[in-house]
């Protein structure tokens, strides 16, 4: 990894923050013609204004990145078994699908919210996980389950705090989704040592 590589990655984070959320925006607003993103009224201004929430969304994805990145790197060189370090991932990823259920139960959220959002962040965390295990190793799926679950969520936070719109919510956590999943599944190809066919494990992976 140099800073070439890092800022490619960065850049390229962002652009597809702000597709995802133009693409996700717009759906939002074809079912939802009051859907609107900080007050904007008309569909051009609408447009640009969820591209510019969507280069941010892809900004703070990457931050969420390289934090997730040094806590990994300082939990291994602190916990001397990884299998541990695994195993804390697993049950905070867990965890994580359960205060989900927590935060949506009962509230403004649709009814079927609870176990909805869960669901689906589990479906697209495991579909993203298998990914990453085809083309590492079979350590990398609960590192990349972790990552997937609880650090989406915790990026998406204020999509749970929006006052229980499901297109709010549906409009941050997505486009941080696909920013996460495509810096995850990216990382071990940068990380491959040129001219040969064999991938280093990645810092999201574990030995």
């Amino acid at each position: 990894m140099n800073l070439r590589k890092w800022m490619s990655l960065f850049g390229t984070t962002i652009l597809i923050g702000g597709g995802a959320a133009l693409i996700t925006g717009v759906i939002m607003m074809v079912c939802d013609p009051n859907f609107q993103i900080g007050g904007a009224k008309g569909w051009t201004f609408n447009l640009i204004m969820m591209a510019l929430a969507g280069l941010s969304f892809g900004a703070f994805a990457h931050m969420g990145f390289f934090a997730y990145l040094m806590l990994n790197y300082i939990a291994r060189s602190i916990i001397k078994r990884p299998y541990l370090w695994v195993a804390l991932q697993g049950f905070v990823a867990v965890f994580v699908l359960a205060e989900i259920v927590y935060w949506t139960h009962d509230s403004e959220f649709p009814p079927n919210a609870y176990w909805i959002v869960p669901l689906l962040l589990s479906v697209g965390s495991l579909a993203v996980a298998w990914r990453k295990a085809k083309e590492t190793t079979s350590g990398a799926w609960i590192p990349t389950l972790f990552f997937m679950i609880a650090v989406t969520t915790i990026e998406g936070l204020p999509g749970f705090r929006s006052g229980g719109l499901w297109t709010q919510l549906t409009f941050t956590l997505v486009p941080i989704f696909v920013c996460n999943a495509y810096q995850i599944l990216r990382l071990h190809h940068i990380l491959t040592v040129p001219g040969t066919a064999q991938k280093i494990k990645t810092e999201a992976g574990s030995h």
